[in-house]
């Protein structure tokens, strides 16, 4: 089976951290050992440094969502980390830094890229140029432009040190970004989601993963051993795996044959996992078309009525009333990302199949402490259940479906359907 894709959120809060909630961020770490990261709250680096789970130096692609400063104001000194830019050199010393830094030196390729919205750019160059850092490492900055928005200024010469010029991507007609990102594991498009300010949604999806092997495989190959022995195949067990990978296999592509003239054909290829993950937003719905089908979906509830387990409910608020103030500061409840969930299908193939599907919640009110701040049986575990409840009840989804409340650092793996 391959292996799982973990998802580590690694910032849950909204606008203000907590003593259990940091600002936003979440890593998704592929089954290659690939890492994205998405969005880059204050505090990230410290997050990165408690965790056992992920290297920070397999992160290469980061994701911005929107250019509020709890999405972002972790990204500068997260890549001055990444790619050795603390520190200076005394005045008459030269800093190796800045040493084939040339036009004619510029690679290809940077180490780390970084893509967002419009504004992301020359966020970038600002902070880095403000604070006389001077990067070890190439960067890139890739921005995703609305409709309406003219492109920032990107040529060579407006580049800080170490910065190769981006792209500028435009919408299509159905107003998504597809594929800004794409290799031989997993592509990655994006799509708008309405928020206060500009915000991205993005969507990550695997490529096609090997088909599972029947049963009886074994057997059959284990009655056929001495046949595959005398072909010079002394495990002829080994054949499975390379049956599944899509190795050339015994005479012909198609699949093992077999000594009485038939074949064991190869399992048909399965959907790799999809994972849609929003940032913050009121409305999500721009973003759906893209987002159908997801295996995950990553969705915030910044505001929630729970007027049996919050006692910090209010006698005069409704769950109207309480919805209508998320969504006016640009935020949602549980049961709006359920609603979102059930829309999109999630957990559902494009073919109507029925999978595990995995609604993470996340981007809490400050209100929301961690599951255990009290204990494992304590008001705020009430709390987050009471949250949990919300979206499930909205979505609707009786048979197979996973709520997870996201917690800082606890990491969710997201399984191969079988």
């Amino acid at each position: 089976m391959p292996p799982a894709i973990t998802i580590l959120p690694l910032g849950t809060a909204s606008a203000v951290p907590s003593k259990t909630r940091n600002h936003s961020s979440l890593a998704l770490l592929l089954p290659s050992s690939n890492t994205l990261l998405f969005d880059v709250g204050e505090g990230t680096q410290h997050q990165l440094q408690k965790t056992k789970h992920l290297s920070p130096s397999k992160i290469s692609k980061i994701f911005i969502t929107h250019l509020h400063g709890d999405h972002l104001f972790g990204l500068c000194p997260l890549l001055s980390t990444l790619c050795n830019g603390h520190g200076g050199i005394a005045e008459g010393e030269e800093d190796p830094r800045l040493a084939n830094t040339g036009e004619e030196k510029r690679p290809e390729k940077a180490t780390i890229e970084i893509f967002g919205p419009k504004g992301l750019r020359e966020y970038v160059r600002h902070t880095l140029r403000l604070t006389y850092t001077h990067l070890g490492s190439w960067i890139s900055v890739h921005e995703m432009l609305l409709a309406h928005e003219e492109e920032t200024p990107n040529t060579a010469d407006m580049c800080y040190v170490k910065e190769i010029p981006g792209n500028n991507f435009r919408q299509d007609k159905r107003g998504f970004w597809r594929d800004i990102f794409k290799n031989e594991e997993f592509s990655i498009s994006a799509g708008e989601i309405k928020h206060s300010v500009p915000s991205i949604g993005y969507v990550v999806t695997e490529e096609p993963i090997p088909g599972k092997i029947p049963k009886e495989y074994p057997r059959i190959i284990t009655s056929y051993k001495e046949y595959f022995r005398a072909k010079g195949i002394g495990n002829p067990l080994s054949l499975l795996s390379a049956l599944q990978s899509g190795q050339a296999i015994i005479l012909s592509e198609r699949g093992i044959h077999l000594p009485d003239n038939s074949i064991l054909p190869r399992p048909p290829l399965r959907p790799g996992r999809k994972t849609t993950i929003l940032g913050d937003t009121y409305d999500p719905s721009p973003i759906a078309p893209l987002a159908r089908n997801s295996t995950v979906l990553i969705h915030e509830a910044t505001n929630a009525y729970l007027p049996s387990v919050d006692p910090n409910t209010k006698f005069t608020e409704t769950y109207d009333s309480v919805k209508e103030r998320a969504m006016s500061r640009g935020h949602s409840t549980p049961e709006m990302a359920g609603l979102f969930a059930r829309d999109i299908h999630l957990g559902v193939t494009e073919d109507g199949y029925e999978v595990e599907g995995t609604l993470i919640l996340n981007h809490f009110s400050s209100r929301y402490k961690d599951d255990e701040a009290d204990g494992p049986e304590g008001e705020a575990k009430a709390i987050m259940n009471a949250i949990r409840y919300c979206a499930e009840n909205a979505w609707c989804n009786e048979t197979k479906r996973r709520v997870i409340c996201a917690r800082d650092g606890v990491k969710i793996e997201i399984k191969v359907y079988e």
